[in-house]
């Protein structure tokens, strides 16, 4: 698994996907359809930002902020990171760790593809890896 593609463990449908003047509550009526926790800001097939269960509860609801008149792109995380689809499971793992990222995005020649959650990854290998991730966790703490 640790040589696996991200495209083997990705979601790729069905996709929340929004457009920037959305409003967060429309986001969220998507997201409750389909049992997600992230919407996919897109314009286009272009990836734009990503809006998550997080962001709702710190950018919009512990900012008083009006979910039905404020718009994704005021609360998005603008330009996400992303990972592509042939790109090894145990790099997925790493950013996500290294990022504290529940949803990462991938993309495939600027185009999004898919999204990998939390959920998707194999425990096994992030067992495998947790040595690695904790040094990893020690030497950033020492450099800040």
């Amino acid at each position: 698994m640790p040589h696996n593609p991200v495209r083997e463990i990705m979601t790729r449908s069905p996709l929340v996907r929004c457009a920037p003047d959305e409003t967060v509550a429309e986001a969220c009526r998507k997201m409750d359809e389909l049992c997600c926790g992230s919407a996919l800001v897109c314009d286009g097939d272009r990836l734009v930002g990503i809006f998550t269960e997080r962001d709702l509860v710190r950018r919009v609801v512990a900012r008083g902020m009006d979910p039905a008149r404020t718009p994704l792109r005021a609360v998005m995380t603008v330009d996400p990171v992303t990972i592509g689809p042939d790109q090894p499971v145990r790099e997925a793992i790493r950013i996500m760790d290294e990022g504290s990222f529940r949803y990462l995005p991938v993309v495939e020649e600027g185009r999004l593809v898919g999204i990998v959650s939390a959920r998707d990854l194999p425990y096994e290998e992030i067992g495998k890896m947790a040595r690695m991730l904790e040094l990893e966790h020690t030497l950033a703490e020492r450099i800040w």
